[in-house]
């Protein structure tokens, strides 16, 4: 039987078919459609890796509050990062790829392919995907990191290797973004489907009349591949989603990192969730910082004290300590408003979310036992429960288990050198 991939390629003079890879789900398993990636700078209070405040009596207790304990895994023992390269940039960089940034010229940024933009590219919507966050972009001293590139504390989404995805840090940019800056979002809402289905026919439309000149043995795929096709111009005219845009765009002042940042947050939440809704992207990541994020000082939450960089550089300070667990319930307090909004959208079942940072005890710069969370529903994983690992393993393995449930079955492996995946299981499985 000819391959789909062969099919293309021979098509390819007359006709411009994306590639769409075939979905495939572990039976009885919910099929997951979306993936939302969030991470967050400056580990945990985890003194020498130990699991210390990353627990569910205190950093994960605002989670449990808002009823998501028996929604969330807490994957304990993994690690990230590579010798030589400082945690702060290395583990913002490829958080979501364990591939190692370049360094020696500033001005050049290149690490790997991220888990959410492969998901992208076998789900393509609309939008192929949303990078929300950073809030500002840091700017390190040069003399302080040389031949480090400031754009490995502001990016975790890469689509190639030397192609990063900025995010966007205004809730008013993400709404034009998602529906061109009108109030009446839902005329942008419908000329986005009215447009996808429009390119859908004409690809239905030209591939039929290319079929004819196909070699016999190439038209069964060419048949599966149209069926596909056709599966979701079906979706898109019986509108296979439940969509309700009345959100008017935001008016406040987000110019400051410092001001209104849970409000920042719970906005871009409800403007991601309804894209996810309206079927116009599929994959997103946060940031609920950059990385080292030494302008942050949260005094809306907190009050008046040390920002959140030298939070985790405590020293031993009892104050400094304090603080860190007061962001660290800040911010997984953004994750439980996060899911919120998908449970009451009704996406939660259909959507992985991973959250998690760059190291675990941040006054040594230790990126073992890494603060790690997997969110979503269905009975086929363990959720409310710790993963805990006999050894520790890279990170690489968590994503790698992560693939096949959205539907990824080519990946063979994921990361590099030490952060490549081991191919044994974690154990997130019921």
């Amino acid at each position: 039987m000819s391959s789909r991939r062969e099919v293309l390629k021979w098509l390819s003079v007359g006709v411009a078919l994306p590639l769409v890879p075939e979905l495939a789900f572990a039976q009885g398993a919910p099929m997951r459609k979306r993936f939302i990636g969030v991470y967050v700078p400056n580990g945990a209070y985890m003194p020498n890796g130990a699991d210390g405040s990353w627990t569910w009596a205190e950093a994960l207790q605002p989670l449990d509050t808002a009823g998501f304990r028996n929604n969330t895994m807490v994957v304990r023992k993994l690690f990230n990062g590579f010798p030589g390269h400082d945690p702060h940039w290395q583990n913002c960089a490829g958080f979501l790829s364990c591939e190692p940034m370049v360094l020696g010229d500033p001005g050049v940024a290149r690490c790997g392919i991220t888990f959410d933009q492969r998901v992208a590219e076998l789900r393509p919507t609309s939008i192929r995907s949303l990078e929300i966050g950073g809030i500002y972009y840091h700017v390190h001293p040069l003399n302080d990191h040389p031949g480090y590139s400031n754009d490995y504390l502001n990016r975790i989404s890469w689509q190639a290797p030397d192609k990063f995805r900025s995010p966007i840090p205004n809730p008013a940019q993400l709404f034009a973004k998602l529906f061109g800056g009108q109030e009446g979002s839902a005329a942008q809402i419908a000329y986005l489907h009215d447009r996808k289905r429009s390119v859908l026919d004409q690809l239905h439309k030209d591939a039929t009349r290319m079929s004819a000149r196909l070699p016999q043995s190439y038209r069964p795929v060419l048949t599966s591949y149209l069926e596909t096709v056709r599966e979701v111009e079906t979706g898109l005219a019986q509108g296979g989603f439940t969509c309700s845009p009345t959100l008017t765009q935001p008016t406040q002042d987000f110019s400051d990192p410092n001001t209104n940042y849970v409000l920042r947050f719970q906005l871009m939440h409800q403007m991601v969730v309804l894209a996810m809704q309206c079927g116009l992207t599929n994959v997103a990541t946060l940031m609920y910082g950059p990385g080292v994020s030494e302008s942050l000082t949260f005094p809306e939450s907190l009050g008046a004290g040390g920002n959140h960089h030298a939070s985790a550089h405590h020293g031993g300070s009892a104050g400094a300590i304090a603080r860190l667990k007061s962001v660290n319930r800040v911010q997984t307090g953004l994750l439980a408003d996060l899911l919120t909004k998908l449970r009451t959208a009704n996406l939660l079942n259909e959507t992985l979310v991973v959250y998690g940072s760059d190291m675990s005890d941040g006054n040594i710069h230790l990126s073992e036992n890494i603060p790690m969370l997997v969110c979503g529903a269905g009975a086929d994983l363990r959720f409310g429960q710790d993963i805990v690992p006999t050894a520790r393993r890279p990170l690489s393995d968590l994503y790698m288990e992560l693939f096949p449930l959205l539907g990824v079955t080519s990946m063979t492996s994921f990361g590099s050198g030490v952060c490549r995946n081991t191919g044994q299981a974690l154990g997130i499985r019921v």
